[in-house]
């Protein structure tokens, strides 16, 4: 089994949200604005554990941050986590986090 697919299997066992949609969701967020596997991991398990955010919330999240490239996803990160747990703030978090003129 991969360490991807073992990833979204446990997170998935505390958040609720499908294990293959987490697998997608990590994906898609790591081909997103040049991410990479572990900052998008601690984005998907901040946005999922803290925030509670569902499938249908993560699919939005994604979309919108595929949607604002470019994008420092390091800084993205660190706005999730600023957050704490608060839907809204997560996705102003998008905002914050563009590179360029917002």
């Amino acid at each position: 089994m991969s360490e991807q697919k073992k990833w979204a299997e446990k997170l998935s066992s505390q958040c609720g949200v499908g294990s293959a949609f987490l697998a997608s969701a990590l994906e898609e967020l790591s081909e997103s604005c040049y991410g990479d596997a572990k900052t998008s991991k601690s984005v998907i398990e901040e946005l999922t554990l803290s925030c509670h955010m569902n499938e249908a919330d993560l699919r939005k999240f994604i979309s919108d941050v595929s949607k604002s490239c470019p994008m420092d996803v390091k800084k993205l990160k660190n706005e999730v986590i600023k957050a704490k747990g608060k839907k809204d703030l997560a996705f102003q978090a998008i905002i914050m986090s563009r590179v360029g003129p917002k």
